[in-house]
């Protein structure tokens, strides 16, 4: 697909990396959060388990991601949903607000940015955008 993009318009890359930073972004602040929960004595396995129990859903679009499929962009936008609820719930947890606020913040960044590409991209391809 990204043979057919040559020159792609600085406002698409943009959009792509900010997709991709947002995104790497979120599977950070997984791993901080794994990190301190190792410090407040959460046994390791149960750390991990957590980690994976997060990230995993997340790293099934590395691939699509790589190769710049728009569909990959779309259906991360659609788990990130589920992932953004996870997160409001998290904010509302006593103790947890800042933890959860930042989540919130990703998650949204991760959508926005994802659509704002798939968007961009679309229209630099000439498709429609509701093909």
């Amino acid at each position: 697909m990204t043979s057919s993009w040559q020159p792609v318009p600085s406002s698409v890359n943009r959009a792509r990396q900010a997709a991709l930073a947002s995104y790497f972004g979120l599977l950070g602040l997984f791993a901080g959060k794994m990190i301190v929960n190792l410090f407040s004595g959460m046994p390791l396995t149960v750390a991990i388990f957590f980690w994976l129990f997060a990230t995993l859903p997340l790293s099934i679009f590395i691939p699509g991601l790589r190769k710049n499929n728009l569909r990959t962009y779309a259906w991360l936008c659609f788990l990130i949903l589920m992932y953004f609820l996870h997160a409001v719930e998290q904010a509302f947890t006593p103790g947890n607000l800042f933890y959860g606020l930042l989540y919130c913040l990703m998650c949204t960044a991760v959508f926005c940015s994802s659509v704002a590409y798939i968007r961009l991209a679309k229209k630099h391809l000439g498709l429609r955008l509701l093909s």
